[in-house]
């Protein structure tokens, strides 16, 4: 039976999703595939998908923006925004300050 699921492995994205909820819990973030993506859980499959995995964030009035895993850089990077093609930390706790930051708003866990 367990052999029936169809499970993604945690990766560097759902990491960052984690740090951004818990360094910036009022920064909207979210993290999804383009609308079509289909994946499933293998390792050749996720070499070709992974790079349309996104974690899209938003903070107010700011336009959302779209993060994304660089594999060959070790790095997050911005794909949207005025920062877009930007490297961002690989460690997550600094990502998830400098996006709040980006977004004007607080790394502060406490929203302060």
């Amino acid at each position: 039976m367990a052999d029936e699921l169809d499970v993604e492995p945690f990766g560097p994205l759902d990491a960052l999703y984690a740090a951004v909820r818990r360094r910036a819990p009022q920064v909207s973030a979210i993290c999804a595939r383009p609308t079509g993506t289909f994946y499933r859980s293998t390792p050749e499959r996720r070499a070709v998908t992974e790079d349309a995995l996104r974690l899209r964030v938003s903070y107010r009035e700011e336009t959302e923006r779209m993060i994304t895993w660089d594999e060959h850089g070790g790095v997050y990077r911005w794909t949207t925004g005025p920062d877009s093609g930007a490297a961002i930390p690989a460690d997550t706790e600094q990502a998830a300050a400098r996006i709040a930051e980006a977004l004007g708003a607080s790394a502060d866990p406490q929203g302060e």
